[in-house]
């Protein structure tokens, strides 16, 4: 296939092996480029076993992903802007905005230009409020603490903006365990039972839980 990006896009590629027994699955192969002054290919792409390609002169080039001995191709064409071609503004937009403390997520950008085409660009990025979340250069955005914070991408003087939520998990039960004092009793003796409550954040707490027998007679 064939995929066309104006210079200084990018796009992301993706490589899916075959096996002998049927299965597929996608994988992180070795990428290549024929022609890297046309387009260079990373694999810092947004997602896990990506690559970004990105666009640097007019050209073709191929793209290639080897894994175990094979390998597949795709073809990119790069047209070179016009002279008067501009980028007349950047919109941003995030795959989720309003996350929980320790989620990811991930911005993209496109960029607009004056002969009324777009496309997906490699911004540089920043957050309003490192202490909220943090982005990286290649737009995976770390949440930190709860709050706000507004990522902003800026390509070629224009920036765009999307702006991120971050609040702090509610705990649920995950589980309860009960313990006793003493597990084995003559007649008439007494234990004592705790329970101790299990949440999902991890932390753990002993309770006052509703008790019930399974044998009064006992």
């Amino acid at each position: 296939s064939t995929t066309s990006l104006k210079v200084g896009a990018t796009a992301t590629v993706m490589a899916r092996v075959t096996y002998s027994d049927g299965k597929s699955a996608v994988i992180a192969p070795t990428w290549a480029s024929s022609a890297p002054g046309v387009a260079t290919i990373s694999t810092a792409g947004p997602v896990d076993n990506t690559g970004t390609v990105t666009a640097v002169a007019g050209g073709t080039t191929t793209i290639t992903g080897s894994f175990g001995g094979q390998s597949g191709t795709v073809s990119i064409t790069v047209t070179a802007l016009t002279a008067t071609a501009t980028v007349t503004g950047v919109s941003v937009s995030a795959s989720a905005t309003s996350l929980d403390v320790g989620q990811t997520t991930t911005v993209t950008a496109t960029a607009a230009y004056s002969d009324g085409t777009s496309a997906t660009v490699s911004p540089s990025w920043s957050s309003s409020n490192t202490g909220v979340a943090t982005v990286s250069s290649s737009g995976t955005v770390t949440t930190v603490a709860a709050g706000s914070a507004t990522i902003t991408g800026t390509f070629s003087g224009q920036s765009g903006t999307v702006s991120i939520t971050v609040t702090t998990p509610t705990a649920t039960v995950a589980g309860v365990s009960v313990s006793a004092s003493a597990a084995s009793l003559e007649v008439g003796a007494t234990t004592t039972v705790t329970a101790t409550a299990t949440y999902s954040n991890g932390t753990s707490a002993v309770v006052t839980p509703t008790w019930t027998s399974s044998n009064t007679g006992v």
